[in-house]
């Protein structure tokens, strides 16, 4: 007997087990690869492009200009690159566009489509709005009262997400855009603003901000680490990155290790077969070697499968993530290493749990694993509820969980994984609207918030006073400083407790900064004054409940303290109405609504990955069942067999035998609920530094009723094909038993 002639067969005869574990291992897996694709697809976008066009590591404004030849000397002295930025705001019919003077040596933009503006009346202009906007090259574009030329269209550094203003939560590519045009027209434009832009060779730019600010009165300073414009592209990245590693350690590692229990128990429910090719003289290690490769089929077939799919999909699925940004031209291809540990790791363990089966069938006595008895006190349930006068159907029901364990286990794991990934996939949706609906509100009454262009005492306008500054940490990140009064009736100062905060009595972090930082009341923290580097130490007071915010919240004279400002003056404006204030005198109007707008954006980016996910989770759950209680009716054949043979129907015996997983049901659905809870949980804090809200972990009635119906259509589905298989037994299985 050749054992290579078992292996169509034994295939043949475990179609149903190798194409539901293979289904398992590529769909998890899948997921794991998409993520991991599309996140490093952007990193590595952003990665190029920002070194190819030379990004600054930071730009500010000052009140004195710094001349041409200041600049030659500042950057010999402090061995970087210095540039100023000419830049002009104009609007035409409600549309800002924002003109540019070329630079040769920072932020260098790239000409994506068409060519560069070279002649006199011709423009280029920026690709997402001219996207958004079906501009096409040639289109004539009015700017202020002359009429440009569209020549091409192009991509800068820091503009890959279009912010019009720092502050704003949410790109703009409606009604703003950024332009180049020949030197000559760009000086006919009149008056220009000017930026200066640095890119540092060193760890010197401390020295450097401390002598601009003494020499030329810094007005801001921005490090590209906190400039929207630049960091969201990482961000974005970091958020799939993010999600593919939770992926990886809830659902490939748990669906293997429910495939590989599997496989152990196919083994031992060989143990006749094994125990008659070891009395035919066949080696340990030849039958180690044959069984493993039964085992690695679904490894090695899933691991194949998901390469090609991921090699396929690559692209398109990376390209998905891009809804926010400028139309970067991404590459989105599976890692070589991520594509071979696809196809061992699963395959390896599959294979293990294989090999340690049959090494520990191999220590039975010969006799045992002919009789069909290697198991030992496999048999000792036997005779549980045997003197009760209770039906069959029970009695054979606990028996079989008793008796069972690890098929138990199992298909309790099938239901579980399935209904996890729903309630995780759906727990992003709700929380998202929870925070949105509840945290806004928690952050305040007001509706309107005016940034002043300028400090001031006096107040003609209405609404309540506040101090917005910004610090630094030694490692460079921003915190807000907001200061106003105690009994400010648009802000609401409650702790974690509910219970009312006097912001006069000291320095309040909100709970978003507790988070993040780990920073408790009582503890001593240093900052610095982002324009001359001032160290400032405070005590932290308490904890103010904010999860929308990263901010020090405290009364608007310590505020001025620790901003090195005078005391007395604000530079902000709430109220619950619009204030009439001339457009001059405002640097920024938001509403209270656009932090909504902010999470609305944050759902429109995750959107397409939750539907991915709720989709993939009903073929988890069906498959994962499937393999589960597919394997027990595998087991119990000869029972089957046997209530055939007594007289029972196909639907009596799938009462007794398939309905004894029906308890399994609800227990691994009140599983599946704390394990999503808890893992989106960690993802969302995870997520609170990357995007600045700590979204409060929720899972709304609808989410619940909707995982559960699923899991249980996928539950009714898996049994219903397995009963074909119950139908499939002979009755004649149960004579060829030869155990006593």
């Amino acid at each position: 007997m050749k054992l290579n002639r078992r292996y169509t067969r034994n295939i043949r005869e475990n179609l149903s087990f190798y194409i539901a574990s293979t289904v398992l291992t590529v769909v998890t897996l899948f997921l794991y690869f998409m993520f991991a694709i599309a996140g490093n697809a952007i990193l590595n976008f952003g990665t190029d492009f920002f070194a190819s066009q030379k990004v600054e590591d930071a730009n500010f404004t000052t009140y004195t200009p710094i001349t041409d030849k200041e600049i030659t000397k500042l950057e010999e002295k402090y061995d970087l690159t210095l540039e100023a930025q000419k830049y002009v705001n104009i609007e035409t019919d409600d549309t800002t566009a924002r003109v540019f003077h070329k630079t040769d040596d920072i932020d260098l933009y790239k000409v994506t489509v068409g060519n560069d503006a070279k002649n006199s009346g011709e423009i280029i202009i920026s690709e997402g709005y001219a996207v958004n906007n079906d501009v096409q090259i040639n289109d004539t574009m009015k700017i202020g009262d002359k009429d440009y030329t569209v020549t091409g269209f192009f991509q800068r550094p820091d503009y890959l997400y279009m912010l019009q203003n720092p502050s704003d939560s949410y790109k703009n590519i409606t009604t703003f855009y950024l332009a180049y045009m020949t030197d000559d027209d760009f000086e006919n434009l009149g008056n220009t603003n000017c930026q200066y832009l640095v890119r540092y060779n060193k760890d010197n730019q401390s020295d450097f901000r401390k002598y601009v600010h003494e020499n030329y009165y810094m007005h801001e300073y921005t490090p590209a680490s906190e400039n929207m414009r630049i960091t969201m592209v990482s961000d974005q990245a970091e958020m799939f990155i993010l999600m593919a590693y939770v992926i990886l350690c809830v659902l490939p590692l748990i669906a293997v290790a429910l495939v590989s229990i599997i496989i152990s128990r196919k083994v031992k429910s060989e143990q006749k077969m094994i125990g008659t090719l070891s009395a035919l003289g066949y080696k340990k290690g030849q039958l180690m070697r044959h069984y493993a490769g039964f085992a690695a089929i679904p490894g090695l077939l899933g691991g194949i499968v998901t390469t090609i799919l991921s090699a396929i999909f690559a692209q398109p699925y990376s390209e998905l993530g891009l809804q926010d940004y400028e139309p970067m031209r991404i590459i989105g291809r599976l890692n070589p290493i991520d594509a071979v540990l696809g196809i061992i790791v699963p395959t390896a363990m599959y294979v293990l749990a294989a090999l340690i089966s049959v090494r520990k069938m191999l220590k039975k006595d010969t006799v045992l694993l002919l009789a069909g008895n290697a198991d030992g006190d496999k048999h000792k349930f036997r005779k549980v509820l045997a003197d009760k006068k209770i039906p069959f159907r029970f009695k054979y029901a606990v028996r079989s969980v008793l008796g069972n364990p690890a098929r138990t286990f199992v298909v309790l794991l099938g239901v579980f994984l399935g209904c996890f990934i729903m309630l995780f996939s759906f727990s992003m949706f709700d929380s998202m609207i929870a925070t949105q609906e509840k945290s806004i509100e928690s952050i305040g009454d007001y509706k309107y918030q005016y940034i002043l262009n300028s400090m001031s005492k006096d107040n003609p306008y209405g609404g309540e006073e506040l101090l917005v500054s910004s610090m630094e940490k030694k490692d460079g990140s921003r915190i807000t400083v907001m200061g106003t009064d105690k009994d400010n009736p648009y802000l609401n100062f409650n702790d974690e407790d509910g219970e009312k905060v006097n912001i006069s009595d000291g320095y309040y972090i909100t709970s978003l900064m507790y988070m993040i930082y780990d920073w408790q009341a009582g503890d001593k923290i240093t900052l610095y004054n982002p324009l001359s580097l001032e160290e400032k130490e405070i005590k932290i007071k308490g904890i103010i409940k904010n999860d929308m915010q990263k901010a020090i919240i405290t009364s608007i004279d310590k505020a001025a303290d620790i901003s090195g400002l005078e005391k007395g003056t604000h530079n902000a404006l709430i109220s619950d109405a619009k204030l009439d204030i001339p457009s001059e005198n405002v640097a920024q109007e938001t509403r209270k609504t656009d932090l909504g707008d902010q999470i609305d954006t944050i759902m429109n980016q995750m959107g397409f990955m939750i539907y991915l996910l709720v989709g993939l989770g009903i073929i988890i759950c069906i498959a994962a069942i499937y393999v589960s209680v597919n394997m027990m009716v595998t087991e119990n054949k000869n029972n089957i067999s046997m209530l055939k043979v007594l007289g029972y129907r196909n639907r009596q015996i799938d009462k007794i035998v398939l309905n004894v997983n029906h308890i399994f049901l609800p227990i691994g659905i009140l599983l599946s609920i704390p394990a999503a809870y808890g893992v989106a949980n960690c993802f969302f804090k995870l997520f609170a530094d990357i995007d600045g809200i700590l979204v409060t972990t929720s899972i709304s009635l609808k989410s619940y009723l909707l995982s559960f119906a699923l899991t249980i259509a996928g539950y009714v589905i898996s049994v219903w094909l397995v009963r074909r298989k119950v139908k499939k037994v002979d009755m004649i299985e149960c004579l060829k038993d030869n155990r006593e």
